[in-house]
């Protein structure tokens, strides 16, 4: 949480707190007349995500909790602070394979030094007491512009792995991408989230076609779009007419960095594009991927989607992007470290912590809808 959105946050908390522990007393003495006494609020259990109550509520609940139950959040609700703290539960090879080799540590860098170049520029003198985080992102309602990327072997991560992180997903009511790389089939985790919007994704296949078993069995486990990642470097498009046959549904592509292969993913007929350095498998001198997307977003001129997927960690990343032109965003390491601090409650914690901090940078923002984003509402630093 930065410190921005911390002040905020202490701002409501103080209040919820002084309405829970100091008016009673006052009452009691007589200093205050009675009221209608507000709506309890739960301290053993969240508060409703959505359209129930504010993303950012989920702030005040976990200050209340403390106060008064001395319970505290699973970890820290500072989302740049994960890493860190995941690293040191982690195993070695699973450090390795979540931290390290899914991206090099210069894509990384350059990830998070070129996000936090944009900065926010707020409006004021306006109403931003609600606010409007709901998504349609080719086709599929969402609550709020958010997608939990695909990730592979997530069993490094925590024993429960992928069914953990989609049960947690459909707890919030946000999408989930199931890697084909997944340590748990397809079809455990719709067993343990049966009810969770899915998608799948697929590296693009090393010979001349998919493995369509494998994708007929992420259809009928209820996986609605297909995530693709883009062809390696010597491999070209002649797999894409197999893939179509072997999936019905909408076809993203993954892994776009430049406007020219935005443009191939309209000609060739794809519904939507991802604007990522795949988790910097193309080498770690990848560029930071946030400053292509106002290009590819020019460029595909609103005739596909256009998601983004690269390096982002906090809900003022997020916003961000979405400023910039996204329709939603695609998070990966974030939830794969609560997943290694806690299970399905640590990814859980994580979501609600991402979307309580979406929410309030759009209230400090002077935003009442992020669908009112535009480029400036940034400038560069």
């Amino acid at each position: 949480m930065s410190e921005t959105t911390r002040r905020q946050f202490l701002e409501v908390a103080g209040t919820a707190a002084a309405a829970t522990f100091l008016l009673p007393a006052a009452r009691a003495a007589g200093q205050v007349a009675p009221v209608p006494a507000p709506p309890a609020l739960p301290v053993a259990s969240p508060l409703p995500v959505g359209p129930g109550a504010p993303y950012s509520s989920y702030q005040s609940e976990i200050y209340v909790a403390g106060m008064g139950a001395d319970v505290k959040p699973i970890f820290t609700t500072n989302l740049s602070d994960l890493e860190a703290a995941a690293a040191k539960v982690l195993s070695e090879p699973a450090r390795r394979h979540l931290l390290e080799w899914a991206g090099g540590p210069g894509a990384v860098r350059a990830n998070a030094r070129k996000l936090a170049s944009w900065r926010i520029v707020p409006r004021m003198l306006i109403d931003r007491a609600e606010r409007d985080l709901s998504a349609t992102v080719l086709g599929v309602t969402m609550p709020a512009p958010i997608i939990l990327g695909p990730i592979g072997s997530q069993v490094l991560a925590h024993p429960d792995a992928e069914g953990a992180t989609a049960q947690a997903a459909a707890a919030v009511g946000l999408t989930y991408v199931h890697a084909a790389q997944a340590s748990t089939p397809v079809e455990g985790v719709a067993a343990a989230a049966p009810t969770g919007s899915r998608w799948f994704g697929l590296d693009w296949p090393k010979g001349s076609g998919p493995d369509t078993a494998l994708l007929t069995r992420a259809r009928l486990a209820g996986c609605t779009h297909l995530v693709l990642s883009h062809p390696r470097p010597g491999k070209g498009w002649e797999a894409l007419g197999a893939i179509r046959g072997a999936w019905d549904g909408p076809i993203v592509l993954s892994g776009v960095q430049t406007v020219r292969d935005a443009r191939t993913a309209v000609r060739l007929g794809f519904e939507g594009l991802v604007v990522s350095n795949e988790r910097g498998r193309r080498g770690s001198t990848a560029a930071g991927t946030i400053d292509v997307l106002p290009r590819v977003v020019d460029a595909v001129g609103g005739q596909i989607a256009v998601l983004f997927g690269s390096g982002v960690r906090t809900g003022t990343d997020v916003y961000r992007a979405l400023a910039l032109g996204a329709q939603a965003v695609l998070i990966g390491r974030p939830y794969v470290h609560g997943l290694a601090l806690g299970g399905e409650p640590g990814v859980r914690h994580m979501l609600r912590t991402l979307l309580a901090e979406l929410d309030i940078t759009l209230a400090i923002a002077g935003v009442a809808s992020y669908r009112e984003l535009r480029p400036s509402a940034l400038v560069r630093a």
